[in-house]
Parts: structure tokens; sequence; C-alpha cells
């Protein structure tokens, strides 16, 4: 009963995502509601930013009926965790996406609006309760104030690395599947089936959603999908799908199957301190755009990247299960491709300018 009801969330997500992504492409090529804001990519396209729609109300739907059909795999919901406000917290992000996809929404009102969904979920009861320190254990974190900043920092941290890979049809799609599998599988391990039927409903939404968004996208995402999705994820990888601790703060593995995503957002960050710019601006300078530059096609660059946070997926699920001396040789593993994109993409440089400061 509980791979039936696993595959019937996949399934029917998927088939409600495809034919919801189907009929907002049909309507937005009949009266021709195209993106008529600034966009991200290289080239300005018609293409309708309304694939966030089409995510959402998959998810919405699949989980209504499931919740109907297959009740009983929610029954180890964790009482001291409140699903009605997490909904509430997931509503305000959509709905922050929608009016910035249509109006555009301040940099400033986009952050209150994340921090405000961050607090609901704090109050939520999902938050981060324990640290764990590679190689030596989990800590429990004793006051309140450090886990609710903490659990602000992860929650509007994902939501917008997320939305930062959002560069290149079917790029964040393609990352972002692999990381809620990743995380999926272990909820499975850990019997927690309510949390598996989450993920096979985002990971079957953004199955019906890729054909109309890669390649050559006739829908694009928009920030009321690419914000969802990694508000999601940021949620579900603080719930409790370790096999010894809360994946609250077991943080590693959820930071290693979500690192190619938090490894951008900190070279984003990083580099525009050091050029002085104006660290919330948007521009043409991540990882995908870099690649474009140096010849990749869109098609050949996001595969790659997907490929890449693949890895990194994988290696989060093994590191739940592998001991301390091959963890060891998991994150050099992980260093080193780090290293490597880095340097090919010009981000460091080993050579050093005339005045001595290394190329940032």
């Amino acid at each position: 009963m509980v791979i039936r009801g696993i595959v019937a969330a996949l399934v029917l997500s998927c088939l409600f995502s495809f034919l919801l992504s189907l009929l907002l492409a049909s309507f937005s090529k009949k009266y021709k509601i195209f993106n008529n804001l600034e966009d991200r990519n290289l080239k300005e396209k018609k293409i309708p930013r309304l694939g966030g729609v089409a995510i959402v109300m998959a998810l919405l739907l699949s989980l209504l009926i499931i919740r109907l059909l297959f009740s009983h795999l929610f029954q180890n919901i964790n009482h001291s965790t409140n699903y009605t406000l997490l909904l509430l917290a997931a509503a305000i992000i959509f709905l922050l996406g929608i009016y910035d996809d249509i109006k555009g929404a301040n940099v400033w009102l986009k952050f209150l609006f994340q921090i405000v969904s961050a607090v609901i979920i704090y109050g939520a009861g999902f938050k981060i309760a324990e640290i764990s320190i590679p190689f030596t254990g989990t800590k429990t974190i004793g006051s309140h104030l450090l886990p609710f900043l903490l659990t602000i920092i992860w929650v509007v941290g994902i939501t917008n690395a997320v939305n930062i890979m959002d560069g290149l049809d079917g790029l964040a799609i393609g990352i972002s599947f692999f990381a809620t599998l990743s995380l999926g599988v272990l909820a499975f391990l850990s019997s927690q089936y309510h949390v598996v039927i989450i993920v096979a409903v985002l990971s079957g939404a953004m199955i019906g959603f890729y054909p109309f968004n890669f390649p050559r996208a006739r829908l694009y995402l928009g920030d009321s999908g690419s914000m969802v999705i990694g508000f999601t994820l940021a949620v579900l990888s603080m719930t409790k799908i370790h096999r010894k601790a809360s994946l609250a703060l077991a943080l590693m593995i959820p930071i290693i199957i979500l690192f190619l995503p938090i490894l951008e957002t900190s070279v984003t960050i990083a580099r525009r301190i050091y050029k002085k710019q104006n660290v919330f601006l948007r521009d043409k300078d991540h990882f995908h755009y870099r690649f474009l530059r140096k010849g990749f096609s869109e098609t050949k660059t996001t595969v790659f990247l997907i490929l890449v946070s693949l890895l990194f997926s994988l290696a989060g699920i093994l590191f739940e299960f592998v001991q301390v001396k091959l963890r060891l040789l998991l994150f050099i593993g992980i260093f080193l491709i780090s290293l490597f994109l880095l340097i090919y993409l010009g981000y460091l440089n080993l050579k050093t300018k005339k005045g001595g400061q290394p190329p940032f």
C-alpha cells in the first residue's frame, strides 16, 4: 500500500502538472500573455512566466486526493508540527512570486515576505534545533534565538538559491528534482511516508512541467515556481528523516544535497562584496552565464550543471550511510569538484593581478 500510494502521488501530480502546463501554454499563446519584465536570460524571449501556477496547482490537487485515498500514510505525522501554518507560509511565497512575475517586486519587499514566511515556518515547528559537526556528532542548540536565526537564514537562503539557478531553460527544475529525490530516499528509509508523499507530489509536478521548460521553453518557471520549490526544499530538509537525528541540523546532508545552488549563492554574494556592488541586484555573471560565454550551448550548460548537482545529491545520500573515513573522501571530492568549477569559470585564479590581489 505504501508503494502504491507513492506511485499514485507521483503519477497524479505529473498528470495534473502536464495538463495544467499545456492549458497555460495554449492560453498564454492565444491571449498573448508573455513575459514583459526584465529577463535574466541572455536573450529576451516571449515566454509566459506562469509555470509556477501549474506546479502549485498540481501540488495542491494531488495532495488533497492522496490525503483522501491514502490517509494511513499520514498517520506518522509529527504532531509538534503544524501543516496548516506550512500551507499559509507557502501561499505567501507563491503570491509573492506571482506579484513579482506580473508587476515586479522590490528586492526588500521580497526579503520581507520571505522572512515572514520563515517565521511562520518556525512557529509551525519546522526548525533547526541541532547542529551536526563533521566527524564528531550532533549537538543540540540550547537557546531559542540561535535556532530561530538559523531557521530564518536557511529558509530564505535556500528559497533564493533555487531562484538564482533559474536562469536557463530547465536548469532550476533539473537541479531541484534530484535534490528532492535525494531527500525522498532518506525519508523513505526512515519510514516518514507523509514526507515521501510530499516529495513524490513535488517530483511529479516537476516531471509534468519539464517538457514545457526544456529544451526551448514554452513556459518559464517564474519566481512563483522557483521560490515555492526552493521554499519546499528548505522545509523538507528540516523534517526528521535522518536515521540517527533530526536532518534539520545534521545539516551536513541537506547542505551536500543542495550544494550547487548554495555554492552559486555564496559565490554571488562574495564576488559582489569584493567588487563593491549591490549584493541584491541581478546580474549576468552566474555559473550558467559564464559557461555560455565559454562557448557552451544553453542545453549543454543545463545538462552539465544538472549532472554536477546529481553527483552532490548522491554524495548527500552516501554521507548518511558510510563510515567516517569515507565521509572524509566525500568531502574531498566535493571540495575538488567545487574548486574545479570556480577555477574553470574564472572566479578563482591561481595567478595574481598586478598589485598582488587575486582576481575574483
